[in-house]
């Protein structure tokens, strides 16, 4: 079978869904976002620039449906709480 014709019975083919959810799964969704790059060391402006960027899929996502003003206080909230650590040997 040729690469761009991918099997229909081949259960290794990877299909996406949409599922439908409520405004707050989208809010939860954008927090743990928020949150896993706020761990990694980001920073406020550097996560908000990820939520800009179509690349990011479902953060840009999240900053559509939840509006900037929205995603900067959870940005910032995120920041607040797992944004100040320090890692060993520093």
């Amino acid at each position: 079978m040729p690469f761009a014709d991918p099997d229909p019975t081949d259960p290794t083919v990877l299909v996406g869904v949409a599922l439908p959810a409520e405004a707050e799964a989208t809010r939860d969704m954008a927090w743990v976002f928020a949150e896993e790059f706020a761990r990694m060391g980001f920073d406020a402006p550097q996560i908000l620039r990820l939520f800009r960027s179509p690349f990011y899929a479902g953060a840009h996502l999240a900053l559509g449906a939840l509006g900037e003003a929205a995603v900067l206080a959870i940005v910032e909230e995120c920041v607040g709480v797992f944004g100040r650590h320090t890692r060993r040997g520093e």
